[in-house]
């Protein structure tokens, strides 16, 4: 319960467990209870858990995160029930169709869309903007061409910046990822 300990895990986690409820199509204002239901969760069990029965922090809270929005489901699916319209209801037919499985390759995407942010969040004062954008569009799939003409550069520029924030962009993510993982 040390105020600066949860401050710091709420700016590490808060934004991946929200982002993975919003990943499942939930309602922006669902997501918000949800979410607060998890943190309320884990800011009551965290002080209790022994952390060498965990095998990676991340899955635990992935399977926390699932858990609850599993729970989420499953009440809006029997309130629905008891409205006579489920029936017809697109939104309970979305909710059936969901799998565990499917909220462990979303929250999987979301977990290294969120590392990645995180990690050019993190090496953003060691370079231009420009030489982030430019590889910011490279991870996403852009050819330098491309770049190149969007953001008005040379392509010898765009692989130059590339280059150059690769390496800490790399490392970042490596340091990110056996912190957190």
């Amino acid at each position: 319960y040390d105020k600066d300990a949860w401050a710091e895990f709420a700016d590490v986690y808060s934004r991946y467990i929200y982002a993975i409820i919003r990943s499942m199509r939930i309602s922006a204002h669902d997501a918000e209870e949800i979410h607060q239901q998890i943190i309320v969760k884990l800011w009551k069990v965290l002080p209790e858990l022994d952390l060498n029965k965990i095998r990676r922090f991340r899955s635990y809270l992935s399977t926390i995160t699932k858990n609850e929005v599993l729970q989420f489901i499953r009440s809006e699916k029997r309130r629905l029930e008891r409205e006579t319209i489920a029936s017809c209801d697109s939104a309970l037919d979305y909710l059936n169709a969901i799998r565990v499985s499917e909220i462990e390759r979303i929250a999987e995407a979301e977990w290294r869309t969120y590392l990645t942010n995180m990690a050019l969040r993190q090496i953003a004062d060691k370079f231009s903007a420009k030489a982030i954008e430019a590889f910011r569009l490279s991870i996403h799939g852009m050819e330098p061409e491309d770049i190149a003409t969007k953001m008005n550069l040379t392509v010898k520029s765009v692989q130059t910046f590339k280059s150059r924030v690769r390496g800490h962009f790399t490392a970042e993510l490596k340091q990110l990822r056996d912190n957190l993982e």
